[in-house]
C-alpha cells in the first residue's frame, strides 16, 4: 500500500523545487475524485460486473468517395457488453441492425480476457466462423470505470499539463496499458471523465485489422457525454469514437447495470465450429485468405505471358516488361508486400521492380505500400488519392516498427491525372483514371495481353460469382468507351478478380436494365 502522508510530503517537496511538475499522488488523487464523482451512491471498487446495451451508428472511413468527411454510412449495430471489472474479462454480443426491423444478418459474440479473444459469428441462423487470437491492444480502455481502475493500478500513472477539450478545462492523466499509451481527460469542474484516448496498433490477421495495420500507431479517442444517474452511478449516456481525429462511431447507451457479483454464465462461449487461430497480419502467406473476407481459392498463376496474378482476399499482379517489373496493387500489409516482391524475384530473377500501381486508396488495398516506399520504388497513384498515400507513408510506427519506420525515406509518388504509358512492347501498360467513377480509382490496360485491370470497379463476389454493384459497372463502361479501349476479346482482372470476359459485365448491365 502507498503511504499517503509520505507521498504527500514528497509531493510538497517536489512542488517547492519545481512547481510546474506534476506528482504521482496528484494523479492518484484525481483518479479517486473521478471514481467518487461517478459513484455518487456507491463505491465503484465494489462493482464486479458492468453490463451496458448500446445502439451505434458507424461510418466507413476506410473506403470513400472523397478522402474527408462526410463519410459513407457503414451501418447500425446493437451491442450488449458485460465487463468483469475485477477479473479483467469482457463478453460482447453484436448484431447488425436493419432499417426494416428484419432479423439481423449476423450476430457476433466475442470473449476477451487474459487468454486473448475467442469469438464466433452466426449468419442466417447458422454458425459461420469461430476464432481464437490475441486480444486487441488495450481493449478495456474504451469504458470509463475500467479505464479509471486500470489507471489507479498503473505503475507509470502521471498527471500531464492541464488542457481543454471542446472548450472545457480538463485535467489530463496518462499511463500505459501494455504497450499502449492511454490518456484520460477529466472535467476540471465536475471531475467526470470527458474522454479516453488510447494509442494502439491493429496488427492481427482479421479483415478489420487489415484496413488499419499500415497506419501504425492509431489513436482512438472516446468522447463521453450526457451523464445520467442510475443505480447510484453517474454514467455517460453517449460515447463518440474518433480515430486519428476522424469521427468513426456514435453510440447511445440504452441501458447500464452495476452488480457486486459476477454472473459467470454471461461469459460462456460455445461454438459448433472449431476455432481458427489468427496470427499477425505480416505472417500471412501469399494467397492465404482472411476470415470474413473473400477467398477465391485459386493458386498463383501466369494468366498471360509475363503476367502473374496472386489471388487472395485481395489480389496483386506482377507484369514483366523488357526493362523491369510492374506490380499492380499492394494490399494487406508490409510483410505481405515483402512476400510479393520475393515471388517476383523468384519468377523473374535479376529483374528490378520499377513501379507499383495503386488502383485505389482504400486502406485494405494500400496496406502494403510502405514496403515499396522503403525500397524506393516509384508509386503511381490516382491524383485524388495522393494525399492518402503520403499520409500513410508518413504514419508513425513506434509500437510495431516496419522497414520504413526503421529506415525512413520519402515516397516517390507519381500522380496520375491522365493516361500514361509504362514500358514498351507486348506488356506495355496504359494507366489511366476511371473518370466516370465516383470513387477514385485507376484502371490499367495491357492491350498486348488483352487484359484490363479494373481496380475494384468489378467484383464477382455475388451469388455464384455474379458481379456486384451495377453502378460501378456502368461507370467503368463509360470510362472504357471514353478511353477508346477495344473490348473485343477483352478479359478483366482486378482487386478481387481472376480473368473474366468483358461480355460478363455487359450481360450483367443488361440484366440490371
Amino acid at each position: 500500500m502507498r503511504s499517503g502522508s509520505a507521498l504527500a510530503s514528497a509531493c510538497a517537496l517536489i512542488a517547492l523545487a519545481a512547481p510546474a511538475l506534476g506528482c504521482a499522488e496528484d494523479a492518484h488523487a484525481l483518479v479517486g475524485k473521478a471514481l467518487s464523482a461517478m459513484g455518487q451512491g456507491r463505491d465503484l471498487h465494489t462493482v464486479a460486473q458492468l453490463k451496458r446495451t448500446t445502439t451505434s451508428v458507424d461510418f466507413d472511413i476506410v473506403e470513400f468517395d472523397h478522402a474527408d468527411a462526410p463519410y459513407i454510412f457503414s451501418g447500425a449495430r446493437g451491442l450488449t457488453i458485460v465487463d468483469d471489472l475485477q477479473g479483467q474479462r469482457r463478453v460482447s454480443d453484436e448484431a447488425q441492425l436493419t432499417a426494416s426491423g428484419a432479423p439481423p444478418p449476423y450476430v457476433m459474440r466475442k470473449l476477451y480476457g487474459k487468454d486473448g479473444e475467442v469469438g464466433q459469428m452466426v449468419m442466417a441462423g447458422k454458425a459461420a466462423r469461430a476464432w481464437h487470437m490475441e486480444a486487441p491492444m488495450a481493449w478495456q480502455t474504451d469504458e470509463p470505470i475500467a479505464a479509471l481502475l486500470l489507471a489507479e493500478h498503473a505503475d507509470d500513472l502521471k498527471q500531464e499539463k492541464d488542457t481543454s477539450l471542446h472548450g472545457i478545462p480538463q485535467h489530463l492523466l496518462s499511463f500505459h496499458q501494455g504497450k499502449s499509451p492511454v490518456r484520460i481527460y477529466l472535467d476540471a469542474q465536475t471531475n467526470l471523465p470527458s474522454a479516453i484516448e488510447t494509442t494502439r496498433s491493429w496488427h492481427r490477421a482479421t479483415s478489420g485489422d487489415l484496413a488499419w495495420n499500415a497506419w501504425g500507431d492509431i489513436t482512438d479517442r472516446v468522447d463521453l457525454m450526457n451523464y445520467a444517474l442510475g443505480e447510484g452511478v453517474r454514467y455517460p449516456g453517449q460515447s463518440d469514437t474518433f480515430r486519428n481525429g476522424v469521427h468513426l462511431r456514435a453510440a447511445v447507451i440504452d441501458e447500464v447495470h452495476f452488480d457486486n457479483t459476477v454472473d459467470d454464465k454471461a461469459f460462456a462461449m460455445k461454438s459448433e465450429l472449431p476455432p481458427v487461430t489468427a496470427h499477425n497480419v505480416d505472417d500471412l502467406a501469399l494467397g492465404e485468405a482472411i476470415g470474413l473476407a473473400p477467398d477465391p481459392k485459386k493458386p498463383i498463376a501466369e494468366i498471360a505471358p509475363g503476367v502473374v496474378q496472386i489471388p487472395g482476399s485481395w489480389y496483386s499482379t506482377i507484369v514483366r516488361q523488357d526493362d523491369g517489373l510492374v506490380i499492380i496493387d499492394a494490399p494487406i500489409s508490409a510483410g505481405y508486400s515483402h512476400r510479393v516482391l520475393d515471388e517476383a524475384a523468384r519468377r523473374f530473377p535479376g529483374m528490378k521492380v520499377k513501379a507499383l500501381i495503386t488502383s485505389t486508396a482504400f486502406y485494405w488495398h494500400v496496406a502494403g505500400v510502405r514496403e515499396y516506399v522503403a525500397r524506393g520504388i516509384p508509386i503511381y497513384v490516382r491524383d485524388r488519392n495522393v494525399a492518402v498515400i503520403r499520409a500513410l507513408a508518413a504514419a508513425p510506427h513506434g509500437l510495431l516498427p516496419d522497414d520504413l519506420a526503421r529506415a525512413p525515406r520519402s515516397p516517390d509518388i507519381r500522380s496520375v491525372s491522365s493516361p500514361i504509358i509504362l514500358g514498351k512492347g507486348v506488356n506495355a501498360i496504359t494507366v489511366m483514371p476511371v473518370p466516370d467513377g465516383e470513387q477514385p480509382m485507376l484502371m490499367s490496360s495491357i492491350p498486348g495481353a488483352h487484359l484490363l485491370h479494373t481496380g475494384e470497379m468489378v467484383q464477382p463476389l455475388g451469388p455464384g460469382g455474379s458481379l456486384l454493384y451495377p453502378e460501378a459497372l456502368l461507370e467503368l463502361t463509360h470510362s472504357v468507351r471514353a478511353a477508346g479501349i477495344d473490348t473485343q476479346g477483352l478479359s478483366m482482372i482486378g482487386m478481387h478478380m481472376s480473368p473474366t470476359p468483358w461480355t460478363i459485365l455487359e450481360s450483367t448491365l443488361a440484366a440490371a436494365k
